[in-house]
């Protein structure tokens, strides 16, 4: 509770102000205050590890994150699988097109490295330590890997809604009261389910939530947009991904490492 208050505070109080003022997102100070308020996730898990470390209170095992080279490859595999099999679906009469609208969309923001530091900052960093590094362990200490999904997804969801009211934001251009509204918030279920997958049975940990958040923006960012239908195929594929998955965990290897109590 004092997480998820301390989280609207922090995010929904300055994106409010932000939307009234009609402020330019793109302009200096807007675009600051609006940087900051993303991040009100990660924010506001720093502030609950400071205060119960003060407290000295408990909460999930640490776990560890394996040194390996395979989650980080599957998490940037996985995150950016929809976004890019929609764009080929759906532009097979032009694929040429595909790199084209990516090498034009990456000069926009400054090439290649600007690209890779607006999807990293811009969702990853600025939230993931807080839905994955804080809320997640906690839930799986009392529900199984679906119900944890779900909630998640019913979390993270709702954070965002602000956004759909701020011109400037993917989520304002999409509609709140539109099919890609809608599916913006379907895709998170089986996304959360996805990114359960490889922070825990990876152990990829928070990061390799990072990488398939970035991944899922980046690939989003960079190809050519479909509309409606590009959303339906983006969450078609995104729930395959998450059946692909799920078969992959329920028949993997029969001693996992230690979750330290944590519901199957």
């Amino acid at each position: 509770m004092q997480f998820g208050a301390l989280c609207l505070v922090l995010s929904w109080v300055p994106w409010s102000v932000l939307g009234v003022l009609g402020a330019d997102l793109d302009e200096g100070f807007a675009a600051l205050v609006f940087g900051l308020a993303a991040a009100g996730p990660s924010l506001a898990a720093l502030a609950m590890w400071l205060m119960m470390r003060r407290e000295r209170r408990g909460g999930p095992p640490r776990a560890d994150v394996r040194v390996s080279a395979v989650w980080p490859v599957v998490a940037i595999v996985l995150g950016a699988t929809p976004p890019v099999v929609a764009a080929v679906v759906l532009g097979l009469d032009d694929l040429g097109a595909i790199p084209l609208h990516a090498a034009s969309v990456a000069a926009g923001v400054g090439g290649p490295l600007g690209v890779l530091a607006y999807t990293l900052v811009s969702g990853p960093l600025s939230e993931e330590f807080g839905w994955r590094g804080f809320v997640q362990p906690r839930l799986r200490l009392r529900y199984g890997r679906v119900r944890t999904a779900v909630v998640m997804a019913m979390v993270w969801g709702p954070w965002h809604l602000p956004l759909f009211f701020l011109v400037g934001t993917g989520q304002h251009a999409k509609g709140l009261f539109s099919l890609q509204g809608a599916l913006f918030f379907a895709c998170l279920f089986p996304l959360c389910y996805t990114i359960l997958f490889v922070t825990e049975h990876l152990r990829g940990g928070v990061w390799a939530a990072v990488l398939v958040h970035a991944a899922w923006n980046a690939a989003d960012a960079l190809l050519p947009a479909h509309g409606d239908i590009g959303a339906v195929v983006q969450t078609a594929v995104a729930l395959a991904v998450a059946g692909a998955v799920a078969i992959v965990w329920r028949h993997g290897p029969a001693e996992e490492p230690d979750r330290s109590g944590l519901k199957r």
